[in-house]
């Protein structure tokens, strides 16, 4: 009897267990199939912010080139840039993009050359819509910058004064403001400009056509390119920006002089060359000066382009500013001007640049530099000067600086020209090779030895690391110590930093 009543009680508990199993694995099913709906519409989120990841940073890649001061250029360029990447974008910064879609994008200016783009869509769902979710609201973020020309040779409104704009009725017509802010940084230099028949070997590689000259032409120059380029970059806010030329002709002088001197800033053996100056507004490609648009009218001066020959116009330009043009409401950025020679003349013309704006001090000024390379007489009555080289900003650090050099420091007896980095750099190192075969591994070059011009009608190119710790503020020009023993040195200069100019950078 008792045997019997535990086998009833062992199959009647047998079959509760077995019927137990089936809610548990319909609830495990359940509990599956919501584990792999959530995998494949994350797998899905995942995905499209990936994608919009790349519309964002294409967009603002495409648009930071128009900053600071084209803003249908940042619209039109982010739009076209998110929309390829398969985004119908319907507003920027909330404004209505016609015949626009369901995306939106947002940008805004965090300087003058970075830019910030966000960009904005709703993706549908699939599994997920089970638990109430029908979409999702995505949103992804880039930044970018790209990098100005590496500025040349000042870091105030003005480009090749020798001394200061006081010395020897070397005065600015446009009210002290000009002058102050340019006397700040002495430059000990002019730029100049050989005429298109003078030697090659006298320190202007472009300028020249021949590779001799004396009037007659010895074999054609292949590096001749009659022009050299300057940027005037404007602050914003200003309601005019003036644009002088001191010396522009190219008159004949009777000997060269120590700086100051205005009766000797231009030397010429025969005189004659024409000198004709171009101003050009900002582009969207600040890294390529030749390709600005001309600025159509000068409210005051010009015309625009303005030649001054040395003959009859001396009386007019010769020893004296001379207002090139003024351009009303100019917008932020760098406008470009234009210098090129004309005329079969030998020679060397040696000038001064000025840019003049309303409200201007010591932190808000029109900057005045050279772009891509600098052609300049160095004249000193002591034969040592130091000259602002190139502006290297921190953005650079761990980047390479690549200087060139053409016909150098040629002097009496001795002479030496030594690369200085900005205070704080830390140490550096430096290599060069010349294209005489020369090379060292030295900031200084012995550019005269015993009288003798070790680089004449030679380039000599010099590469230096960049520190990675490198954080200059306050002043960021690299600067050129020139111990030349003689008075005066006809040389061009050309500066660049190795590496990708427009990038993204780390959102702030």
């Amino acid at each position: 009897m008792k045997q019997v009543i535990l086998e009833r009680f062992a199959r009647r508990h047998d079959g509760e267990d077995a019927g137990m199993a089936l809610p548990l694995v319909a609830a495990m099913l359940v509990v599956l199939l919501g584990v792999s709906a959530f995998a494949v519409d994350l797998g899905w989120l995942y995905l499209n912010g990936a994608r919009l990841q790349r519309a964002a940073d294409s967009a603002a890649l495409a648009g930071v080139v128009f900053l600071p001061g084209d803003t249908a250029g940042v619209n039109n360029n982010t739009l076209g840039a998110a929309n390829a990447n398969s985004y119908d974008i319907g507003t920027i910064n909330n404004n209505p993009v016609a015949g626009g879609g369901p995306d939106d994008l947002d940008w805004r200016q965090l300087a003058d050359n970075k830019l910030e783009v966000t960009v904005a869509t709703q993706i549908p769902t699939f599994f997920v819509k089970l638990f109430g979710f029908d979409s999702f609201d995505i949103t992804r973020m880039a930044t970018a910058e790209y990098v100005k020309p590496v500025p040349m040779g000042s870091p105030a409104n003005c480009f090749g004064i020798g001394g200061s704009t006081t010395t020897d009725g070397l005065t600015s017509p446009n009210g002290t403001n000009a002058r102050t802010v340019c006397n700040a940084y002495t430059q000990n230099f002019w730029a100049a400009m050989n005429g298109r028949r003078t030697a090659k070997e006298h320190g202007d590689p472009y300028g020249v056509e021949c590779i001799t000259g004396n009037g007659g032409c010895g074999g054609a120059n292949s590096d001749y390119d009659p022009n050299y380029y300057y940027g005037v970059e404007m602050p914003a806010g200003k309601t005019f920006l003036d644009l002088w030329i001191y010396d522009g002709g190219f008159y004949d002088r009777a000997s060269f002089a120590e700086a100051g001197d205005e009766e000797s800033l231009s030397n010429s053996a025969t005189g004659g060359t024409n000198m004709t100056f171009t101003l050009f507004r900002p582009d969207d490609t600040p890294l390529n000066p030749s390709n600005n648009t001309v600025v159509a009218t000068c409210s005051t001066g010009g015309p625009n382009p303005t030649t001054i020959n040395s003959g009859s116009a001396s009386g007019t330009h010769r020893n004296r500013w001379y207002r090139l043009c003024r351009v009303d409401n100019p917008p932020a950025g760098i406008f470009v001007l234009k210098v090129q020679n004309g005329g079969n003349i030998g020679g060397n013309n040696g000038y001064s640049i000025m840019a003049s704006a309303n409200n201007i001090n010591a932190t808000s000024f029109p900057r005045l530099f050279a772009i891509d390379d600098m052609s300049i007489f160095t004249n000193s009555a002591t034969g040592s000067a130091t000259v602002y080289l190139a502006e290297v900003d921190p953005v650079h650090a761990n980047k390479t600086l690549e200087l060139s050099f053409f016909d150098p420091g040629e002097g009496a007896g001795n002479a030496t020209m030594e690369v200085i980095a900005p205070p704080g750099t830390g140490a550096i190192s430096c290599s060069w090779t010349a294209t005489n075969g020369r090379s060292g591994s030295s900031c200084s070059i012995p550019t005269t030895v015993a009288g003798v011009a070790q680089f004449n009608s030679h380039w000599i190119t010099m590469e230096i690391g960049i520190p990675s710790g490198y954080n200059c503020t306050t002043d960021c020009f690299w600067k050129m110590d020139l111990d030349l023993n003689t008075s005066h040195d006809r040389t061009t200069w050309k500066a660049r930093v190795i590496g990708n100019p427009v990038r993204l950078v780390p959102n702030e």
